[in-house]
């Protein structure tokens, strides 16, 4: 069983007033729409609304001494925020930050439309460049509605976009539930992404790896760059094109690189194909 003596910090012996300026100073400090810590503020509501009931602290001490149930009420102690805010002293003592309408916030704490959830998936290709895109989702209601969402280029795998009042509406007295929408940026064209790099490979035979020589790509943004390919390279080299990677978000002149992994392909080969190793 909880201490409410210990939560108000206050001895056994307490009169109301003291409780009650020890819940106050309590409320003042943890209280939700201040800052505070709402498990902490509804511990001590909880305990103010037993300890200053003469009737309820009475069979609060006697269970407590006893460790048994009196007049059918068990060993329960625990009261709705509707007792508490029908007592005088809170609407009085929160008149300075809030109110009476602390008491309607603190309801609709309770009582909120949800949050929509809903997931929104793009290629990495498309993700080079901003956009807009609409999208349809449902209600729990079933009603279906759509929004439009604004992509920024470069935009991030799991980023979500909050739409404040396009959501749940099934409570109409309190405001709507927000729309949450989930990016998920997903590889294409025989790109992947890492952050803001990309990667790709590229299939070149053992004799261009051995001699060197000049490949073409062509990007995400379907424009075509040539990349130099040392002799001697090695499968499985990794060639870095600075620059050529995703827009990095909000600085959109700066971009990630480009990684190319040089796959060598060994050939089966002919007779012919040996004489040629042994000119070179």
């Amino acid at each position: 069983m909880k201490n409410y003596y210990d939560i108000l910090g206050v001895s056994e012996d307490a009169s109301n007033d003291q409780i009650k300026k020890a819940f106050k100073s309590i409320a003042k400090k943890e209280h939700p729409d201040r800052g505070g810590n709402e498990k902490v503020f509804k511990e001590a509501n909880e305990a103010y609304d037993t300890l200053k009931d003469t009737k309820k602290r009475h069979e609060y001490d006697t269970v407590r001494k006893y460790g048994q149930s009196m007049g059918g009420q068990g060993g329960n102690f625990h009261f709705t925020s509707e007792d508490f805010f029908g007592d005088n002293i809170f609407e009085n003592f929160f008149s300075g930050f809030g109110g009476p309408n602390v008491r309607t916030r603190f309801r609709q704490r309770q009582r909120a439309n949800k949050s929509v959830n809903v997931r929104m998936a793009i290629s990495i290709k498309e993700a080079m460049n901003s956009m807009e895109k609409t999208i349809n989702y449902r209600l729990p209601s079933g009603k279906e509605e759509f929004a439009t969402v604004k992509i920024p280029a470069g935009i991030q795998h799991g980023v979500t976009f909050k739409y404040k009042g396009m959501g749940d509406n099934s409570l109409k007295s309190i405001p709507r539930g927000d729309l949450l929408v989930q990016m998920s940026v997903l590889d294409s064209d025989g790109y992947t992404r890492d952050g803001n790099d990309l990667h790709t490979n590229k299939t070149i035979d053992c004799f261009q790896a051995i001699r060197g020589c000049v490949i073409e790509l062509k990007t995400l943004t379907d424009s075509t760059i040539k990349v130099q390919v040392p002799a001697g390279t090695q499968p499985d080299t990794l060639i870095a094109c600075k620059g050529q990677g995703m827009p990095i978000h909000k600085t959109l002149n700066i971009r990630g690189n480009l990684y190319v992994k040089i796959i060598v392909l060994i050939p089966q080969l002919s007779a012919g194909d040996l004489k040629k190793i042994k000119d070179l």
